[in-house]
């Protein structure tokens, strides 16, 4: 298997930053509440998931599984990395 260093790149910003967003998710709650306020938004992936479970009828109980917060944080770390890489090849083409 030839795996090239720009995929070694994005599976490691696509690990980072999952695991960014899991270990955020945990340490949000011990922050004080201006700072909880002014961070909440980092939180949006679980959320949305939590109600796409609850509006699909699902029966995830989003906020209490860490498989299911791992995974929405997975799958916004793809789309992030991949709009990231989008951009920045757009930019490169501009220039």
């Amino acid at each position: 298997m030839n795996i090239s260093k720009r995929n070694i790149k994005i599976i490691s910003a696509v690990v980072l930053l999952t695991t960014f967003l899991t270990w955020f998710f945990y340490a949000h709650e011990t922050l004080p509440k201006p700072i909880r306020a002014a961070t909440a938004i980092v939180e949006t992936p679980v959320a949305i998931a939590s109600g796409l479970s609850y509006y699909l009828k699902l029966g995830i109980s989003v906020y209490e599984s860490p498989t299911a917060i791992i995974i929405s944080n997975f799958i916004t770390s793809v789309f992030l990395v991949i709009i990231v890489r989008k951009f920045l090849k757009w930019r490169r083409r501009e220039k």
